[in-house]
């Protein structure tokens, strides 16, 4: 693989993944897309980013125990669609 150099004159602008996650519609059309994509690793992919920082509060305000939202979106975690429902319904209230 070649090694390449940035001239001094390029302006890199710095760029934060994080703040399209704090979009709800954009976050709410993508995890439409996975359903109806049947992706479902995509839709549990989507949802732990979103809710990485804000798992407390969701957790609260689903009634839920904050490890219940963990286990849920876990790799190895086998969620009920009430469960999902119940923490995509409050996520999108934040």
């Amino acid at each position: 693989m070649e090694i390449s150099s940035v001239k001094d004159k390029t302006k890199l602008s710095s760029h934060d993944p994080d703040i399209s996650f704090k979009d709800n519609k954009k976050v709410g059309s993508a995890l439409l897309e996975c359903l109806l994509e049947n992706d479902t690793e995509g839709f549990i992919e989507i949802l732990d980013t979103y809710l990485k920082v804000n798992r407390s509060r969701v957790a609260k305000k689903a009634k839920l125990a904050r490890s219940t939202v963990q286990q849920a979106l876990s790799k190895t975690g086998n969620p009920t669609l009430k469960t999902l429902a119940k923490i995509v319904h409050q996520s999108m209230l934040l």
